[in-house]
């Protein structure tokens, strides 16, 4: 499996207003189809990442997980870097796994994931996928196929419960 979990023009506006970002914050979904098994913080994905103006144009692409430079820290860093004022949404597809922690059933990243090959079909898939969801081209009708075992997960906060949806995002 290349892709395990992504999210998809999450707001930057929920994590900080405006300004620089504190160090270290949340970035918490919900499992789409999974809404009551509760929030993770995928503040430590490993993956790719997408930032989007409030056209929902494309403006960056950038490349998460190279030693503690995880999805957090790099969002932190276009929040204070040339790209600053340039975005408010962003989309991620993350390599780490979420799992349930069976002393606390919490659900959290498999931070020590070792990934394990997957098949030609599969890579083909997911890269025609994170392409098509993430630049969103006009002449795709189709959309991307990561396949069941992938989950897509939506926005929300600390405060919000479960079954509330946070975001306006259009992941549907």
């Amino acid at each position: 499996m290349l892709i395990h979990n992504y999210g998809l023009f999450w707001r930057r506006s929920i994590i900080a207003a405006d300004g620089p970002w504190p160090r270290s914050g949340d970035l918490l979904g919900i499992g789409v189809k999974q809404k009551r098994r509760g929030k993770v913080d995928f503040s430590r994905q490993r993956g790719i990442y997408a930032l989007y103006d409030d056209n929902f144009r494309l403006i960056y692409v950038g490349q998460a997980g190279r030693g503690d430079r995880r999805l957090y820290n790099r969002l932190r860093s276009h929040s204070i870097n040339n790209l600053a004022e340039r975005w408010s949404r962003f989309s991620w597809f993350g390599i780490l796994p979420v799992h349930e922690d069976p002393a606390s059933k919490a659900l959290k990243l498999v931070d020590d994931h070792e990934p394990t090959a997957p098949t030609r079909e599969t890579v083909l898939n997911h890269m025609e996928a994170i392409l098509i969801m993430a630049g969103e081209p006009i002449r795709n009708a189709k959309g991307g196929v990561f396949g069941k075992e992938v989950t897509l997960y939506r926005q929300t906060t600390a405060g919000a419960g479960l079954g509330e949806d946070d975001t306006d995002a259009t992941d549907d």
